[in-house]
Formats: C-alpha cells, sequence, structure tokens
C-alpha cells in the first residue's frame, strides 16, 4: 500500500536533471556571479599595468605672447609668435616596495574567490531548484491523498446514508460522517493552497510553470554519501566551497597587508625624455633635447598614513582568519544538521511504510465488520482515518529524504547535476 503513495505524483519525461541544468544556465545569479569573474579578471589586467612602462606624448601649437619688464626696459615690442612643442616621456617601474606583485597576487585571488563563489552560487541554486521541484511533487501527491480520503469519505456517507433510509443505519453516523467529509474537505483545500504556493515557488525559481506531467521523482546518487558522519564532516571542511573561499580570502588579506606596507619603501623608475621646441617662450628657432634618468623617490613621513594602512590591513588579515574558522563551524553544523535529517527521514519512511500497511489491514477488518452489521461506520472511518494520516506522514518523509541527501551533498560541497537523479 506504501509503495503505492508516491505513485501517485505524476512520472512522465523532463527530468529533475534536464530542469537543473536548464537553470543553472539562465540563473540571474549564476549569470551575476559569471559576469563577476570576468570583471574580476579585468581588475587582474588593470593590477599586472604596474610591470608595464608608461607611454605618453604632449605638444602644443599656436600663438604666443610674451611682454616682460626686461623687454619693456629694453624697449623692444612685446613678442608674439607661433609656437610649437612636442614631448615624448617613457617611465619604467623599477621598484615600488613589492606593492605591484602583491597587487597582482591580490587581484588574481580577488578572481579565484569569485570562481569559488561561482560553484558555491551554483551548489546553491542547484539545491534551491531540486527543493522547489520536489515540494510541487510532494503537495501534487498530497493533494492526490485528500482527494481520495474526501471520495472513500463521501462514498461511506452516502451508504450509511443508505441504511439509515432502510432502517438499519444510525442517524447520528450519518452526521458525523458528513461532520468527517468537511474536514476532509477543508485538508484538501488546505493542501491545494500549498500546492499553489510550491507552484509559484518553482515559477519564481525556474522563471516558468511546472508542469505536472512532465515531472517524475528523482533518485538521488545515494552511493555517493558517505558512511559515517565523521567522514561527512571531514568531506565537507575539504570540499565546500565556503572553506576554499575562506582559505582564499586569508590569501588576498596578506597580499594587500603587502600593498600597505610598500608605503614603507622608496620607489625607483627608469625615465626617458624628449623635447622638440620652437619659437617657445620668446625663444625664437628650434630647440631639441633629452635625457634619461634613474629618479628615486621616498616619502619620509605621511603623517602616519602608512603605518595606519598597514594596521587595518593587519586587522583585516587576522579577521579574514577568525571568519575562516567561523566558516568551519558553520560547515560542519550544517553537514551534522542534513546527517541528521537524513537518518530521521529514512527511519521515519521504514516505520511509516509499515503504519500504512498495518493500518490498511485494519480498515478492511473494520470494512468488513461494518457490512456484518458489527462495526459502526466512525470506526469505520477513524479506521480510514488513520491510513490517511500515516499515508500524510509516508509522503512527507519520503522527500524528505531525498531533500536530505540533496542538503547533505551540498555541505559536503559535491551537489552536482551527476548526481540528483543518478541514484542507485
Amino acid at each position: 500500500m506504501a509503495a503505492l503513495v508516491l505513485a501517485l505524483a505524476p512520472a512522465k519525461a523532463a527530468t529533475i536533471e534536464e530542469e537543473l541544468r536548464l537553470l543553472i544556465d539562465t540563473h540571474p545569479q549564476l549569470q551575476a556571479t559569471r559576469k563577476a569573474i570576468a570583471s574580476a579578471g579585468e581588475a587582474t589586467k588593470g593590477a599586472l599595468a604596474g610591470y608595464y612602462p608608461k607611454i605618453s606624448i604632449t605638444g602644443d601649437h599656436g600663438l604666443e605672447y610674451v611682454d616682460t619688464p626686461t623687454r619693456r626696459e629694453t624697449n623692444k615690442e612685446p613678442y608674439l609668435r607661433g609656437r610649437e612643442t612636442a614631448g615624448l616621456t617613457v617611465t619604467q617601474k623599477l621598484f615600488d616596495g613589492f606593492a605591484t606583485p602583491a597587487t597582482v597576487a591580490a587581484t588574481r585571488l580577488n578572481q579565484r574567490t569569485a570562481e569559488i563563489t561561482l560553484e558555491s552560487v551554483r551548489q546553491t541554486v542547484l539545491l534551491e531548484g531540486a527543493t522547489a521541484y520536489l515540494n510541487v511533487l510532494r503537495q501534487s501527491a498530497l493533494v492526490d491523498l485528500a482527494k481520495n480520503n474526501e471520495k472513500n469519505i463521501q462514498t461511506q456517507l452516502s451508504l450509511e446514508d443508505e441504511r439509515v433510509r432502510k432502517g438499519s443505519g444510525i442517524a447520528v453516523d450519518v452526521l458525523q460522517s458528513k461532520s468527517r467529509l468537511q474536514l476532509a474537505k477543508e485538508r484538501r483545500v488546505s493542501f491545494e493552497g500549498a500546492l499553489e504556493d510550491s507552484r509559484s515557488r518553482y515559477q519564481q525559481v525556474f522563471d516558468r510553470a511546472a508542469e505536472f506531467g512532465s515531472m517524475k521523482d528523482p533518485q538521488p546518487a545515494t552511493s555517493l554519501l558517505p558512511s559515517a558522519l565523521e567522514e561527512a564532516i571531514a568531506i565537507a571542511l575539504k570540499e565546500n566551497p565556503a572553506i576554499d573561499s575562506g582559505d582564499t580570502a586569508i590569501q588576498a588579506a596578506r597580499e594587500k597587508r603587502r600593498v600597505a606596507r610598500a608605503g614603507y619603501y622608496p620607489t625607483i623608475s627608469l625615465e626617458g625624455k624628449a623635447n622638440y621646441e620652437d619659437d617657445k617662450n620668446a625663444t625664437i628657432g628650434v630647440r631639441r633635447d633629452w635625457s634619461l634618468l634613474l629618479k628615486a623617490n621616498w616619502d619620509l613621513f605621511s603623517g602616519f598614513s602608512t603605518p595606519a594602512a598597514v594596521a587595518q590591513a593587519s586587522f583585516d588579515y587576522a579577521g579574514a582568519k577568525d571568519n575562516l574558522d567561523y566558516v568551519k563551524r558553520k560547515v560542519a553544523e550544517a553537514t551534522k544538521i542534513a546527517w541528521q535529517a537524513l537518518l530521521t527521514s529514512r527511519e521515519r519512511v521504514q516505520l511509516l511504510e509499515n503504519a500504512v500497511n498495518i493500518a490498511s489491514e485494519v480498515w478492511d477488518s473494520r470494512k468488513k465488520l461494518r457490512e456484518a452489521g458489527k462495526a459502526t461506520v466512525i470506526e469505520v472511518l477513524d479506521a480510514e482515518n488513520e491510513i490517511y494520516s500515516a499515508q500524510i506522514n509516508y509522503v512527507n518523509a519520503s522527500y524528505d529524504a531525498r531533500a536530505a541527501i540533496f542538503q547533505l551533498l551540498q555541505a559536503m560541497g559535491r551537489l552536482d547535476l551527476d548526481v540528483i537523479d543518478k541514484g542507485t
């Protein structure tokens, strides 16, 4: 009997794997994260610019007017003549206190963080989609159960009403049956409302309506689950993207501290210049000059901004380490919760399957006794209600078990399309 309960949910063509495959290609959060990776890549290119020379060209052309005291003392007319200038400057940074390599390393780590975030968001979206998919199937199955229960009560009510008209039934039993029928209708309405809510959730996640005719119950890859909680936690602490992200954040903070410490060092650069001047500054004729200089600059005092920046970066580094410790605790907690949810739901499924079978046998016996006039219709309805309650709990436990598998795989950092519906 229990094995037939989940068959109430539709099972046809499009699988959860196919639905989720399309979801991860189009989900806005994943699209945004992919763009964040591209943005981080451009930031890395910008940081690499610190290794290359900078080339600048200047020039001007036009009239120049000069009237100085010297010209007036010598009775010279004000100078008014066209002028032209051009200049080329090439600057190659040779040393900047290791700021450039540290900046490049930090931007690459930021790009790595964005890539890790993509995997984390990907698994979160997969879990969100799988949960939404399961909830539609769950609520659909519960609605079908409620409809069947309502139909059965209506049948029993009609039979009892017929017995009363023939003088062999009890009128109060008919009234109680009608009361049970109203309660059954109320449960059906409640489940139908929950089904609509699950469909709304599905619409939000997948950006399209759920099609019952193309949905079927997934069978997660239970063969990938560890045999012990300790093993699951060890895997999670090694493979969960949040752990990798926290570790990368520590490395990035370390590099940013190196960038801040660069303020203690001088900057050294090689600068080449070439200039061309024609009739500039009241000097008639052409002037050409060039230079190749090794330049150094060292800020001996910067208003304590450098030590403040170093202290800030050091606090950020220490904070990143503390945050990783917290993330490890949260990952371990999530793994434990998912593990216990899986154990609990599996045990409930076994117990409720037996409960459905036993309740079905009791109902069959009550029904036969009623036909023989040795039981009341209320006793029959009570027996049927036990089946109904056990079936509801069985359906919920069955879907809870599937959801717990997905949650555990995500906590371990192993939730992927290949394990969504490949169970053995």
